[in-house]
């Protein structure tokens, strides 16, 4: 199945869309996200369209994915020299992995399609034992090939 793919793809479209820097507030976001529509609006827009395609076809997802950032925020809300912790651990280590495709773009490129078969596999491991908390996208949606 296609799902497992969408799902980094629409999560790095999201980010992209949404702009999260270590130490922001939920305001300071949601600025840095306007501005970025502003600067980027087809980006922004082609974001927008796909998270909003993504959604209909899986509302459960969706549903469960605003749980869970609604109590990590409150998590964060109630730790944050802990939350801030792992913000800066999380940049770091962003930052490590740029530096290394950098210097190696084949071997990154490699390793990302390693982890999108594992993925995958993981995924359709995953439907084939519970059909039922499955709804991902069907696999000929080309939409989220990339």
């Amino acid at each position: 199945m296609k799902r497992l793919l969408l799902i980094p793809t629409l999560m790095c479209a999201v980010l992209a869309a949404s702009p999260a820097f270590a130490g922001d507030s939920g305001g300071d976001r949601q600025v840095k996200r306007e501005q970025w529509c502003k600067d980027n609006p087809a980006k922004c827009e082609e974001a927008k369209a796909r998270h909003e395609k993504f959604c209909k076809a899986n509302p459960e997802t969706c549903k469960q994915r605003k749980a869970a950032r609604e109590k990590r925020s409150a998590w964060c809300d109630k730790n944050p020299a802990e939350c801030q912790k792992l913000k800066d651990e999380r940049k770091a280590r962003h930052e490590k992995m740029k530096e290394a495709c950098k210097a190696d773009p084949a071997k990154c490129e490699q390793r990302r399609k390693e982890g999108r078969e594992r993925r995958k596999d993981r995924s359709d491991a995953f439907c084939d034992k519970n059909p039922d908390k499955c709804d991902g996208m069907p696999d000929d949606d080309e939409d989220f090939d990339d």
